[in-house]
């Protein structure tokens, strides 16, 4: 998720000293900073570009597909920005003050993202189903604490978070970058100080040096792990600390006393901006980003910097100096706060579908971030509390995170009081046995009606989400490869269910049946991994992670003769694979897993395919939420068709074109559609966990259609 950083106030006057105990002086021994600025146009202009780029990216991603380069934009403008400040105090009062330069930027910041989270919160109280309050509990903790980025770091990595409606607190990572940046670095400059004393050497030489190697340092880093693992790269604050270091270089070099030829420096600010943009236009989410792919917006704002106001033909400086820019760079930071809740929450308040609620969200981000800027940020900002003493700023900012903490402790509370009562129902009707329940109400050999299941939703959706597969007893583990055991008692498994995580959702009524049939099984799947010897079309490491697995897998079964059938489940679609030789993708899949099979070692007889299950649509858990609520029957409200529901299974046609007299497959699709739709609730039973995978209550109950669909020989 793109975003921005924190913007600067666009006067870089200093604002007045705070009332209070001065801290002990760190001191400079020579000038560092070499001219003192006014305001700088060419910033704002970059400040309205950027945020236009990230708002237009989040709106339209089809239009900005790499409007997300609008954040580093924004890093490259803080660094030069508050190492400017920081080299003008240690001039200006021979001293760098962490507590001033630290409460300077928690009245700059604090107050309205205090507010956007506060507002939002309520809205997602008061709107947005209990499903989606678990991720949103935990982003407005994270947000609170600025540690956003490490949130999205870590649930990037997990298989179920695609499948995730996007927080509207997503776009908090870069505040959390931009403010950890505001920690560290003043930091690294007293140390560059502290070290320059000690050798008695010139302390602007040392700041030059430290900035640099940490400069460098960081993008040798980004440009690594970008390749190594993109996404939790992403929001890294050490893979992004370049981007501010490069600005905080042309603070040092003293850009904005620029002495070059005007000619020179007018070329310089068009190829700057060329940069940003053409990067925002031929960038997409494809793009391996950050690493080497951020230097053309980074450097872009670099040149712009650096060539500053020149007068002359050609010049930008008459288009930066416009009022309609420098004000949207003046409400830059608000507007971007702003625009992402409203992008992601109208929709839900206005009970449609987004489209065109994204030119609405557009429409109101500015009016809201001119009143935010005009009554809370420039009121804290220049207002009282800049007359008090230092310990009611922190005392204030440590007030307003604590009242947000407690609020998503009390979304914890009221969400697990719904669980447990959830979870008490559910007991409660799986132990009374209700006839026709789940998939035996659709089954087409004996027609079973329930009236009393028409209202029912077993699981509620809230508690489907916490819910996991069938119990399984870890026997063996490998690099990649988890062997766990399920089925009845016994000396040997000998049967092996073997996929991604959709064949770890089959467990329970593949458990089911072997329990019934005396037989014992042993799970091998690993998320996002299907049983096949095609490549995964994914980045590293996940692909080299997948084919680790895979081979694991074909190991651990040539030792282990007494496993005669394998039943492989895994996602339908036949997307995610390289599509070499003129085939196509599902051509592809298809040839993976028809290989696979062919390795298998000569004692399994049997393979199983189990045709996958239907996937729900996008916000169906909400709409069977609405139905509880309503009353209503929620199968029939919230089915979607037949053709959206059901992807192409490759496995499907691998099997069908393999001619390998062990493959035989198993399609239960009717016990989740008829002929023209699939439904998400099924005889008072709920289907889906999430999206895509089938919850262990439903599943169970597809047990004796699989039964009747194995063969007698199974194991």
């Amino acid at each position: 998720m793109a975003t921005r950083t924190t913007p600067e106030p666009h006067r870089l006057t200093e604002p007045q000293p705070d009332v209070g105990r001065p801290e002990p002086p760190t001191k400079v021994y020579a000038r560092l900073s070499p001219a003192v600025i006014g305001h700088r146009y060419e910033v704002q202009a970059l400040r309205a570009l950027a945020v236009l780029l990230v708002i237009g990216y989040h709106a339209w991603p089809e239009v900005v597909p790499g409007g997300y380069v609008g954040v580093d934009v924004f890093f490259a403008i803080s660094g030069l920005l508050i190492t400017t400040a920081l080299l003008r105090e240690g001039d200006r009062r021979d001293t760098v003050s962490l507590r001033y330069f630290w409460a300077r930027r928690l009245r700059r910041l604090l107050p309205a993202a205090l507010l956007v989270l506060g507002v939002t919160a309520i809205v997602v109280f008061l709107a947005v189903p209990m499903t989606r309050w678990a991720q949103f509990l935990d982003e407005l903790r994270a947000s609170v604490l600025y540690i956003e980025n490490f949130q999205l770091a870590s649930s990037s990595v997990d298989y179920f978070a695609s499948a995730e409606d996007p927080s509207p607190l997503q776009h908090y990572w870069s505040l959390s970058v931009e403010e950890q940046f505001y920690v560290l670095w003043p930091v690294l400059m007293i140390v560059a100080l502290a070290l320059a004393r000690g050798f008695m050497a010139a302390p602007r030489t040392w700041v030059l040096w430290t900035v640099g190697v940490a400069t460098a340092a960081s993008f040798a880093y980004s440009v690594i792990r970008t390749g190594a693992d993109p996404v939790p790269t992403y929001f890294s604050t050490v893979a992004r600390a370049w981007e501010f270091g490069v600005g905080a270089l042309l603070a040092l070099a003293g850009a904005q006393a620029a002495r070059g030829p005007m000619g020179l420096r007018i070329a310089v600010g068009w190829v700057g901006l060329v940069a940003i943009v053409i990067s925002a236009f031929a960038y997409s989410d494809a793009t391996v980003f950050p690493g080497v792919a951020a230097t053309l917006p980074v450097l872009g704002a670099i040149a712009v910097m650096w060539a500053g106001m020149p007068r002359g033909r050609g010049s930008l400086a008459p288009v930066f100096r416009h009022r309609a820019v420098q004000r949207v760079g003046d409400l830059s930071y608000s507007a971007y706060l702003w625009h992402w809740p409203l992008i992601v929450l109208l929709p839900v308040v206005l009970g449609v579908t987004a489209g065109w609620t994204a030119a609405l969200a557009v429409a109101v981000t500015f009016p809201l971030a001119a009143l935010t800027m005009q009554y809370v940020e420039n009121p804290v900002r220049y207002g009282r509390l800049t007359r008090l003493p230092l310990r009611w700023t922190f005392g204030a900012a440590l007030a307003g995170m604590a009242v947000l903490l407690a609020v998503a402790a009390l979304g914890d509370a009221i969400r697990e009081r719904e669980l447990r009562q959830a979870a008490d129902r559910t007991r409660a009707t799986l132990a009374s046995g209700p006839p026709c329940f789940g998939a035996a109400s659709r089954d087409p050999d004996q027609p079973c009606v329930n009236r009393r299941l028409e209202l029912m939703v077993v699981p509620t959706p809230l508690e489907a989400k916490e819910t996991e597969n069938a119990p399984c007893e870890i026997v063996g583990r490998g690099e990649r490869l988890r062997v766990c055991r399920f089925g009845a008692e016994g000396d040997d498994p000998t049967v092996a269910l073997i996929g991604d995580s959709h064949a770890s959702a089959w467990r329970a009524p593949v458990d089911r049946v072997a329990q019934a049939r005396g037989l014992q099984g042993v799970s091998l799947t690993y998320t996002g991994c299907p049983f096949s010897t095609a490549s995964r079309d994914v980045p590293e490491p996940a692909r080299s992670r997948c084919e680790q697995f895979r081979d694991e897998v074909f190991a651990w079964l040539e030792g282990q003769p007494q496993i005669r059938t394998v039943v492989t489940v895994a996602l339908a679609g036949g997307s995610g694979v390289v599509a070499d030789g003129g085939r196509t993708q599902e051509q592809a899949a298809a040839d993976g897993y028809a290989d696979a099979w062919r390795r298998l070692p000569d004692t399994v007889e049997q393979i199983i395919v189990i045709r996958d299950n239907p996937k729900a649509g996008k916000g169906t858990d909400e709409c069977v939420q609405r139905a509880i609520d309503a009353k209503r029957p929620a199968g029939p409200a919230c089915a979607i068709s037949r053709d959206e529901a059901l992807d192409p299974d490759p496995q499907v046609a691998a099997a069908s074109q393999a001619g390998d007299p062990r493959v035989s497959v198993v399609d239960l699709t009717d016990r989740f559609c008829d002929d023209r739709r699939c439904y998400p609730v099924v005889g008072g039973a709920l289907v889906h966990r999430d999206q895509d995978h089938i919850n262990p209550v439903f599943g169970a109950t597809l047990a004796p259609a699989l039964d009747r669909a194995l063969p007698p020989t199974l194991g």
